[in-house]
C-alpha cells in the first residue's frame, strides 16, 4: 500500500450529531415533525445535496434543494464555530502515525463530502492540515459518496494507484464509495454515526489504537 485517505466527518471530527440537529431542525421548521434519525442517519457520508434532493421530494418541500444547503450550511458551520471542532478519540495520535509514515515515501490526505470551507476550518482547529499530501471535497465533484469519485479523484491527486490506497470511514455510503474505488476499507465504528452497515468494510474497528498500520506499510 502506498496511501492513508481519512474520511472527515465522523472520523476525524465529532460532527455527525451537529448534522442531524441542524437537520432536523431545518426540517422542522417547514412542518415535517415526524422525521426520524435513522432516515437521516442514512445519508451520512453522502452530499447535503444528494440528501436535500430526495427530501424535497419525498415531502413536497417549497423551497429548491439549493435553498436547504445553503440554509444547513449556515446553521451548521455556525454552530460547529460556536460549539468548537472536537476530535474523534484516538485520531490524532493515528494522523501522527500516518504522517510519520512520509519517510517512507506513504501519502496520506483527506477525502470528505463536506465543502472545502469547512474541511479548512476542521483541521486548521485540529491543527492537523499540514499533516495531509491532499485534501479533497466531494461536494465540488458531480456525485458524492457513495459514488466513488472522491476517493479516485483523491488517488489521481496523490498519484496513487486506487488499489495501493487504505481508506478509513465510518459510514455505508462511504464505504461502499471506497470500496467501489478499488480500495481497501478500514471501517470505523464511530460514537455518533448512528446505525451504519459497514459490512462491506475488509475489517472493522472500534477503536482507533487498534489499527494495524504494519500490516500495510512495512
Amino acid at each position: 500500500m502506498k496511501a492513508f485517505i481519512y474520511d472527515m466527518d465522523g472520523v476525524i471530527v465529532d460532527s455527525e450529531p451537529v448534522h442531524l440537529r441542524v437537520e432536523k431542525h431545518i426540517l422542522e421548521t417547514q412542518g415535517i415533525k415526524d422525521v426520524t434519525w435513522e432516515e437521516l442517519e442514512a445519508y451520512q457520508g453522502s452530499s447535503d445535496l444528494n440528501m436535500w434532493q430526495d427530501m424535497v421530494q419525498k415531502y413536497q418541500l417549497k423551497e429548491t434543494p439549493e435553498a436547504f444547503v445553503k440554509a444547513k450550511k449556515y446553521l451548521f458551520d455556525r454552530t460547529m464555530h460556536e460549539e468548537g471542532a472536537q476530535a474523534i478519540p484516538g485520531v490524532l495520535a493515528l494522523i501522527e502515525r500516518t504522517h510519520a509514515l512520509r519517510a517512507q515515501g506513504i501519502k496520506t490526505a483527506v477525502a470528505s463530502s463536506s465543502d472545502p470551507e469547512f474541511i479548512t476550518f476542521v483541521l486548521t482547529s485540529l491543527g492537523v492540515l499540514d499533516k495531509f499530501d491532499a485534501v479533497q471535497s466531494g461536494a465540488v465533484l458531480p456525485q458524492s459518496k457513495p459514488d466513488p469519485a472522491v476517493y479516485l479523484t483523491t488517488a489521481a491527486d496523490l498519484m496513487v494507484d486506487p488499489r495501493d490506497c487504505v481508506v478509513l470511514e465510518d459510514t455505508e455510503n462511504g464505504a461502499r464509495a471506497a470500496k467501489a474505488a478499488g480500495m481497501y476499507c478500514i471501517g470505523f465504528i464511530s460514537p455518533h454515526s448512528g446505525k451504519q452497515d459497514l459490512s462491506m468494510a475488509d475489517e472493522i474497528v472500534d477503536d482507533m489504537a487498534n489499527i494495524d498500520l504494519g500490516k500495510f506499510f512495512d
